[in-house]
């Protein structure tokens, strides 16, 4: 099979979406994904699939994969302070680093398997196809939720020199300069250049620091080089390279408890919560009101009393800075009438993130990150021509990774100075603040003036090593003219070998080095649940998951499929650095200490003995799904439909356990729903569609589910073995599951010379309500939000004036709520941006 021919209707696609924006016709252009590993119509592929082209989401100025997800139905993604959240369906990967994603993503045929990822900007996309539920035959790794296929644009050989620069300006102080150029540099060489350079100043006010959070400064370029040496063999090399920088972040205090309220509500809080609470109430007495203004943060971002007095606590201020690297070779080598496949990837990333986890206009709480993570992929299939009796996809799959980060937490017990001061306001003469205690533990009668370091601190560090092997196949028998089987299995086997270790640190010894103070370490257990320790460990895994299709095309037009599939996502090991050590109970220190207050770690208990919440299982699922697939009109208007019900079994949870994290398959849950999909080129000057999903997911078996703060004031040992009381959430809602979210747009053209057109495009995007804490409460809710778009300008065959608007009416679109840490019963968010208005002008040559 020739190279024309096996790329002949992807090559045709592409040629009709990349033609003069003034020629339309009132049949759709068909869509061409590779959701099996060959080009198809998205229209003969049984799967669930929303397909976004390139043009789509450089004309409605969707930045990345979060921004993306409000026009898929049942995908959510957004970033927060930590953790970039995925999930499709109402599942996803919670809070802790050790996890993989449980929505797998490629990129050219890449995996990519960590939520950083998914930060990187789009450059120069061709298009993004998003497989809703387990792919775990052809794509595999971690795919028990679905999967994200992007493909990006190429350059093939006798191709001319073609290009295209578009400079984009909009309101937040946004800056956005894009395009590419590419051609043929040879007879059978082909070279593509593209980038993209993003700069906001934020979206959010600081009224504690006067600035504005969320400011965004990211460059990312892609090269692209092809050789088509002959007719049956072709290569294509990418490298692509983006760096992200995030200043402060749309975090902050969404409720804050009153004194009454405390007084009721968390009569048992900490002496670290009562402390921080009493310095808000006496210097910040307007806190409580301003928590929860749209837009709006109230929180120093590291740098305690004054920004220009550098970092106050930590190493680095509120912020987030990332360097990813991606390498793809690919070849197809056709060998009579088969086609072999190889795609050897590279993928690696750094980023140095400091958060303000307190969320307070004082200093308390940092968090600081460093994480390097690397990954080598090679995956080798054979293809079958297409259009036999038995058509066919087999390979081999290997990786491997390597994940390292360094993190510390630390706590200011002086608050910058405000203990003292707030000492000398409360004590009876007002003594002077020099001559009081310095900090909370000073102050503390239990230690009598013992120990009283103004900082505390603790350093972790995780190393996982991770190598997969997979053997896959699939093969769809055509029955007959219009029935069809397709069987698939994938057999795979995963090692992982990990290193967690962690020290105990104070402003004595020295932050960053390891002390042996009996008092540190029994604050560190008692408030915090945080030990030192030394962990190694190894697990192995296998899995074999098969999948089945049935395909009634009921006529030339219209397709109806079953589909039963099975997935699983592999264990590993807890990556949070709070925990106890497998001898003790949580937040207890057994010890006793020598004469000079230090103590041996080996006469208290085994820092090699991890706990058995530091191992985690695989997780299961099993999927079935009804849909069709229908083309009306004349090649008019596509509809597509899916219904499913899915279970999943060992869910890979983080509970918070009293005090702290832990990681553990507590989990099953049930999930069904519907997907509605309909696209109609209603005259040759208007386009319109339109996406709709209903979706129920709830735990079917969570009885040992996170408690919410009230629920640990009570019981300070809730959901424990050693507590009294249970978070039960067995037939509750999972996570950032809407019941309802649906997408509509119109794309209107209007000819003003024969050359010359007038567009008009808006889209509505609604999700409603979900969850977005473990422990779903009610707080921390996200209201149901719905964002309209607007673009309209005017065009020619080489250029292109658009004005635009996202969130025109400033929808404040929440994206996660959360406990505030240490601040028992307050709850914090992290918020979406609101309103923008910009204009872009794209030259095209």
């Amino acid at each position: 099979m020739s190279m024309f021919h096996r790329k002949a209707p992807l090559v045709a696609a592409i040629a009709l979406a990349t033609a003069s924006p003034v020629i339309h016709a009132q049949q759709l252009e068909e869509v061409i994904v590779t959701a099996q590993k060959r080009a198809e119509s998205l229209q003969d592929v049984p799967i669930s699939v929303s397909a976004i082209q390139g043009d789509k989401i450089q004309d409605a100025n969707i930045p990345n994969m979060a921004a993306l997800a409000d026009y898929v139905p049942n995908l959510h993604i957004a970033d927060a302070p930590v953790n970039t959240n995925i999930y499709m369906r109402g599942v996803g990967s919670g809070n802790n680093r050790g996890f993989e994603q449980s929505v797998g993503m490629y990129i050219d045929g890449v995996y990519m398997g960590r939520g950083r990822q998914y930060r990187a900007g789009f450059v120069d996309v061709e298009r993004i196809e998003v497989l809703r539920g387990p792919q775990g035959t052809l794509f595999g790794r971690n795919t028990v939720a679905g999967a994200v296929n992007i493909t990006t644009a190429s350059t093939n050989a006798g191709e001319d020199f073609n290009g295209e620069i578009a400079a984009s300006f909009e309101e937040n102080g946004g800056q956005i300069f894009e395009g590419y150029v590419g051609g043929s540099i040879g007879e059978s060489v082909g070279a593509r250049l593209a980038f993209r350079s993003r700069e906001t100043d934020g979206y959010v006010d600081n009224v504690f620091t006067g600035d504005t959070d969320g400011a965004i400064d990211e460059l990312s370029y892609r090269l692209t080089l092809t050789w088509a040496p002959s007719d049956v063999l072709d290569f294509n090399f990418k490298y692509s390279n983006s760096d992200y920088e995030r200043i402060g972040a749309a975090s902050g205090t969404s409720s804050y408890l009153t004194l009454a309220e405390r007084t009721e509500l968390v009569p048992n809080a900490s002496a670290f919560a009562s402390t921080a609470y009493a310095i808000m109430d006496t210097f910040f007495p307007d806190f409580g009101e301003r928590a929860g203004d749209d837009f709006t943060v109230y929180k120093d971002n590291g740098f305690g009393k004054s920004e220009a007095d550098g970092i106050g606590i930590g190493i680095n201020p509120d912020s987030s800075d990332n360097d990813i690297d991606n390498a793809v070779l690919t070849a197809n080598w056709d060998v009579g009438d088969v086609t072999l496949t190889s795609v050897t990837g590279y993928s690696a990333y750094t980023y140095v993130d400091g958060a303000d986890v307190d969320w307070l206009p004082i200093q308390f709480i940092s968090r600081d990150d460093d994480q390097d993570f690397e990954q080598w992929s090679q995956e080798i299939r054979i293809t079958s021509p297409g259009g036999e009796f038995f058509d066919y996809v087999a390979g081999f799959y290997y990786d491997t990774s390597d994940l390292e980060f360094d993190s510390r937490v630390m706590i200011d017990t002086n608050f910058d100075g405000l203990f003292p001061e707030f000492l000398s306001l409360v004590t009876p003469g007002n003594p002077p603040p020099e001559v009081l205690p310095q900090n909370l533990l000073a102050a503390d009668p239990s230690l009598g003036g013992l120990y009283g370091p103004n900082q505390l601190g603790r350093d972790h560090f995780y190393s996982l090593d991770s190598e997969s092997y997979a053997l896959f196949a699939q093969g769809t028998f055509n029955l007959s003219d219009t029935l069809r089987l397709t069987l698939g299995v994938r057999y795979t086997e995963e090692e992982k070998e990990v290193v967690s270790t962690q020290f105990l640190s104070d402003s004595i010894s020295g932050i960053g080095v390891p002390s042996d103070s009996f008092f540190l370490a029994a604050t560190q257990a008692a408030s915090f649940n945080a030990y030192a320790y030394d962990y190694k460990d190894d697990r192995s895994t296998d899995a074999l998951t098969p999948s089945a299709i049935v395909q009634w095309d009921m006529t030339d037009d219209s397709m109806l499929y079953v589909s039963f599939s099975q997935g699983f996502k592999s264990g590993g090991f807890t990556a949070a650095d709070d925990g106890e050590p497998g001898d003790l109970v949580q937040g207890t220190f057994p010890c006793a200490p020598n004469p000079d207050f230090s103590f041996n770690i080996e006469d208290c208990y085994d820092p090699t003995n991890p706990n058995e919440d530091f191992e985690f299982d695989d997780e299961e699922v099993d999927a079935f799904e009804i849909g069709g697939k229908h083309t009306l009109l004349d090649g008019g208007m596509t509809l597509n439909w899916a219904v499913f019900y899915t279970e999943y079994s060992d869910l890979q949870t983080a509970i918070f356990k009293g005090i702290g994290f832990s990681v553990k398959n507590a989990a099953n849950s049930e999930i069904y729903g519907i997907e509605v999909d309909t696209l109609w080129q209603a005259t040759d000057n208007l386009r319109i569609g339109a996406n709709f999903a209903y979706l129920d997911a709830t735990y079917d078996d969570f009885r040992d589910g996170p408690c919410n703060a009230f629920q640990l004031d009570a019981d300070r040992l809730c959901g424990t073995p050693n507590g009294v009381s249970f978070n039960d959430l067995s037939g509750e809602p999972t996570l950032y599951a809407s019941d309802y979210s649906a997408a509509a747009f119109a794309d209107y053209v209007l000819p003003i010379t024969n050359d010359m057109e007038f567009f008009l495009s808006g889209d509505v995007n609604y999700r409603d309500e979900f969850n977005s804490a473990g422990d779903n409460d009610p707080l921390d809710v996200i209201d149901a939000y719905t964002k309209v778009n607007l673009r309209l300008g005017i065009r020619g065959d080489s250029w292109e004036l658009m004005a635009y608007g996202r969130n025109i009416f400033d929808e404040a679109a929440l994206q996660q709520g959360y406990d505030t840490p240490i601040l028992a019963g307050s709850h914090s968010n992290y918020q979406d941006e609101g309103q923008v208005w910009g204009a872009r002008l794209k030259y095209i040559f």
